[in-house]
């Protein structure tokens, strides 16, 4: 049994779009499988901001060989529907059976097929369910009849760690990725899932949403916690920021005084559908404080003091 991995990367998918994509190509990639007969032990998907990323594992390295009968014409029919039944079947007159029903004799076709490479097919089916994919909006790539979500600069698809070769949007498969577009530099080359997200957490890029949105909710718990106040926590806020953010990072800013005292559903409104920040609140009175939460996707050497001063600066426009 060997493992298939797949990374689709690309410029920045939007945060609303990369649950369902992942899901989307979880399904067409695993029905393609099951059609053809490959069986497997289990199937992640995953989404980020540029990626979107499969990992099947238990694969066996070949179909099973398959065995078929099909039923044909009886033996006494007109000779045209025999040689049409022979074409179709592709098989000869002595490979086929004859069997009695009762009624009289008719012709079986045996139809044996010997399985493929399981890299074979995956080579086949992958570019198929790429060009399926059911974006909400996508763009035409000059040149091409392919649309996609937004360009496509690399698809990593390997195989009991060796390349699946194959094409799709004018970008051959591989085993490079990338890593976080500001905080790691150069190709990183990958063989299987597991050093796929260990080298690309060592390159600033946590891969599971889950754990981005686990390590967003804690921090922003925390920092809140530190300064006597109470996160309003939002999920569906929650889920949009994870998708923007590759190494997620949590800061807080505060909302000109002169602001309070407008209502506080005004402010939390604004907040959270133009600038993605959440809210917080006194933990004691309950009502909405001058601060806010905001996740960056950068690690800052001055401790994120420019990116809390810029995203005041935005706030108070």
């Amino acid at each position: 049994m060997a493992d298939f991995l797949l990374e689709l990367f690309s410029e920045e998918i939007p945060a609303r779009m990369q649950g369902g994509a992942a899901k989307d190509l979880d399904r067409l990639i695993v029905g393609a499988l099951s059609d053809r007969g490959l069986l497997f032990e289990g199937v992640k998907s995953f989404a980020g901001p540029r990626r979107l990323t499969l990992a099947i594992s238990g694969l066996p390295a070949k179909q099973p060989d398959v065995k078929e009968e099909k039923k044909g014409p009886r033996v006494n029919a007109p000779e045209k529907a025999i040689l049409g039944f022979l074409k179709s079947a592709g098989v000869t007159i002595e490979q086929c059976q004859k069997q009695d029903d009762g009624k009289g004799e008719f012709y079986v076709a045996v139809i044996e097929r010997k399985g493929r490479d399981t890299a074979d097919v995956l080579a086949q089916i992958v570019p198929e369910a790429c060009t399926k994919l059911p974006w909400p909006k996508s763009m035409r790539f000059p040149g091409s009849a392919v649309r996609w979500v937004r360009p496509l600069h690399g698809i990593v698809a390997t195989f009991d760690g060796e390349v699946v070769p194959f094409e799709f949007a004018g970008v051959k498969s591989g085993n490079v990725t990338l890593g976080h577009r500001f905080l790691s530099s150069g190709p990183i080359e990958v063989r299987r899932f597991d050093d796929y997200v260990k080298k690309l957490r060592d390159a600033y890029v946590i891969v599971d949403a889950e754990e981005r949105k686990e390590i967003i909710l804690h921090e922003a718990r925390q920092k809140a916690f530190a300064l006597g106040l109470e996160l309003i926590e939002d999920d569906g806020l929650l889920e949009e920021v994870a998708g923007l953010a590759e190494w997620p990072v949590v800061l807080v800013g505060k909302i000109g005084q002169e602001f309070m005292d407008l209502p506080p559903e005004i402010l939390q409104t604004s907040m959270r559908a133009h600038q993605k920040y959440f809210a917080l609140r006194d933990s004691k009175t309950g009502k909405l404080t001058n601060r806010f939460v905001v996740v960056a996707n950068m690690i800052a050497e001055d401790g994120g003091k420019e990116i809390v001063a810029g995203n005041e600066r935005v706030l108070r426009a």
